[in-house]
């Protein structure tokens, strides 16, 4: 399953990169119920039972909104400052350039949100919602599952001709 996680998480980085260039928004692998148990329970989420014949995971990449900089009242209006900033401008002018924290990964099974048990440790995930995990965490987890060298981790040992 590394190799299929590790595809699906580079993908992520690359939409975290370029943003609206990258013209990617949907990305859909057709698999069988044996490949959808094996990324259930490589992500420690396998409810041991077998995947029905619909079933399906969804990966969702998301972006934290901005938070409130300040709020005023302006002729007896509530506003936010970050409302009236365009998205590409940051509040000082500069470049808006998204932190890898700002990115959230939330994984779907059955149309149910799993939480990741790596993901659930502190720090890993959006406060309060465990289910929702930090692409950074998410990143670490999946390259913890991919081989670094897939024929030297991967190809069954060789028999020993001298036994």
């Amino acid at each position: 399953m590394g190799p299929l996680l590790s595809d699906l998480q580079s993908k992520m980085q690359k939409k975290v990169d370029e943003g609206e260039k990258d013209p990617l928004k949907l990305l859909v692998y057709s698999t069988h119920d044996t490949a959808l148990a094996g990324i259930v329970s490589a992500l420690d989420v396998f409810d041991h039972r077998w995947p029905e014949f619909t079933a399906s995971v969804t990966f969702e990449l998301f972006k934290k909104t901005p938070e409130v900089i300040q709020q005023s009242t302006f002729l007896g209006l509530n506003f936010k400052w970050t409302d009236l900033v365009p998205s590409s401008v940051g509040i000082r002018g500069t470049a808006d350039v998204p932190s890898p924290s700002d990115y959230f990964v939330r994984m779907r099974y059955q149309n149910n949100s799993m939480t990741i048990p790596h993901c659930a440790k502190s720090g890993n995930h959006l406060g309060g919602s465990p289910e929702f995990c930090t692409l950074k965490a998410f990143q670490e987890h999946i390259k913890a599952l991919t081989p670094d060298d897939w024929d030297a981790e991967c190809v069954p040992p060789q028999p020993n001709p001298t036994l």
